[in-house]
């Protein structure tokens, strides 16, 4: 990139040592949703606009993320290679229906999730740094035809407390750097399905170990994680632990949302606030 004036950046590492070494460089335009590679202090600074279309990945990730609730509460993760290995298992697991899912962080694609689980008539709760007015709520109902009467928003640790699932929809920063962790772990119930399809480093990983060993008959579903590739992620070695490779946008219709947007960004940009 050092003689670029434009770029299209998806994970990679736009620190301010990387920025300084890239002095021809007037717009970002971002592949994906996330901003938290991007030194935004040091665009701002240095005048480097930015191309950004928030969830623009909403339906691909919200979908993903409901795969993981579903595959969570049936506990179906290796029947396949059991039954490959001559075991027939009946184990009974839980119905998505009418039960209480915790939402943290209701953007884009928490907004999205809520509206996939209307037909599980599901009571949602949710947690947003935002406080949500009651025309918001409603311009939200609407907007996704959901049940106004299944909608809340909680603080952050009733949403832990009362939640049967959770999903994890906030963005990494210094705010939500390791929030969960084990005072909040102790908050859930001992039977939670807890979902990341957001962000590695929002969960201590080394305390949800703990909790998970502690609570077998809880359930966590991760699509990120705080090094990648997991390869060697001692969360893979718990029967009650599912991970995937960081592919909840990676939908053929999703990628073509981010990469539309990205090359639009390129041209299509705003100066930071």
């Amino acid at each position: 990139l050092s003689s670029a004036d434009k770029a299209i950046i998806g994970i990679e590492d736009m620190s301010k040592e990387n920025l300084s070494a890239l002095p021809k460089l007037k717009v970002i335009s971002k592949y994906g949703v996330g901003l938290n590679n991007i030194d935004l202090e040091f665009c701002k600074s240095n005048n480097i606009k930015l191309g950004f279309v928030s969830g623009v990945n909403k339906q691909s990730v919200a979908e993903f993320a409901l795969t993981l609730i579903l595959l969570g509460l049936r506990k179906i993760h290796t029947n396949h290679l059991q039954i490959s290995k001559g075991i027939w298992p009946q184990n009974k697991g839980f119905e998505l229906h009418k039960k209480k899912v915790g939402i943290l962080g209701f953007g884009n694609i928490g907004q999205t999730l809520g509206a996939l689980l209307q037909s599980f008539q599901c009571e949602i709760i949710f947690f947003d740094q935002h406080i949500f007015q009651p025309n918001e709520i409603k311009d939200i109902c609407n907007l996704h035809n959901i049940n106004h009467l299944h909608l809340n928003q909680l603080s952050f640790n009733e949403v832990l407390a009362e939640s049967d699932v959770l999903s994890i929809h906030l963005p990494l920063s210094s705010k939500t750097r390791n929030i969960i962790n084990s005072d909040a772990l102790l908050k859930l119930k001992s039977h939670v399905v807890l979902v990341n399809t957001a962000r590695g480093g929002i969960v201590q990983e080394k305390d949800l170990i703990s909790f998970l060993s502690s609570n077998p008959d809880a359930f966590a579903a991760f699509d990120v994680f705080a090094e990648e590739p997991a390869v060697n992620n001692p969360l893979f070695n718990l029967k009650n632990f599912f991970g995937t490779s960081h592919r909840s946008s990676l939908t053929f219709e999703g990628i073509n949302s981010m990469g539309m947007a990205a090359i639009n960004g390129l041209d299509e940009n705003i100066n930071i606030e």
